[in-house]
């Protein structure tokens, strides 16, 4: 195996990983669009305080008692924001390789 056959399996490997990591983050994106605007729509109807956000999609209500409800969990949000980074990280790791490789 040569040099550049080697370097060509690598890119193709962090291709990949890089449209793996994308699915993953527009999946978790678009559930949690579906989440605030289907799920949680009538959330502001019996609620105090609402509060939503748009990256990624959340409407949560905090109740006078202090509970929160329809929020996204901490998993939820640790995936959808390591998928970006991952994305990131490993675009960066092919734009470097396809750099040096044209020099």
């Amino acid at each position: 195996m040569t040099a550049t056959s080697t370097r060509d399996a690598q890119l193709n490997r962090l291709w990949g990983a890089t449209c793996a990591f994308a699915g993953i983050f527009l999946l978790v994106w678009g559930l949690s669009w579906i989440k605030a605007s289907v799920v949680n729509e009538d959330l502001q109807n019996h609620c105090e305080v609402l509060r939503t956000t748009s990256f990624p999609f959340e409407k949560s209500c905090v109740h006078e008692d202090g509970r929160v409800e329809g929020a996204n969990s901490l998993v939820f949000e640790g995936i959808f924001f390591g998928s970006m980074a991952a994305t990131a990280a490993c675009l960066i790791t092919v734009f470097t390789i396809e750099a040096s490789r044209r020099k």
